[in-house]
């Protein structure tokens, strides 16, 4: 998540990471700015080896949000991303441990 945030958003303004533990869950964010990503996009966010539209010198096979996903699957959890013109962020929440 993080790492999609830094290459993927605007250079300037801060990348934001927030965690939350409550009695209900775990909540992990990761924020920043930059063009939003299109309700077609998004879809397909975390399905295996989709990249979206990337520049050439963009790195990665289109694994880490679909594993950051399965893995939240597994843990009783979900990703989730909001994307708008104030900017994107992408959402791990699981339940606390047993």
């Amino acid at each position: 998540m993080l790492g999609n945030a830094l290459t993927h958003g605007t250079p300037d303004p801060p990348v934001i990471v927030r965690g939350l533990t409550t009695d209900e869950a775990f909540e992990l964010s990761v924020s920043n700015q930059g063009d939003p990503i299109p309700e077609a996009v998004i879809d397909k966010l975390f399905e295996p080896f989709f990249r979206g539209k990337t520049r050439p010198s963009k790195q990665g096979l289109g694994l880490g949000l679909y594993i950051a996903a399965e893995i939240a699957k597994a843990h009783g959890g979900k990703m989730t991303v909001t994307s708008d013109p104030s900017g994107t962020t992408f959402k791990f929440t699981m339940p606390p441990a047993a």
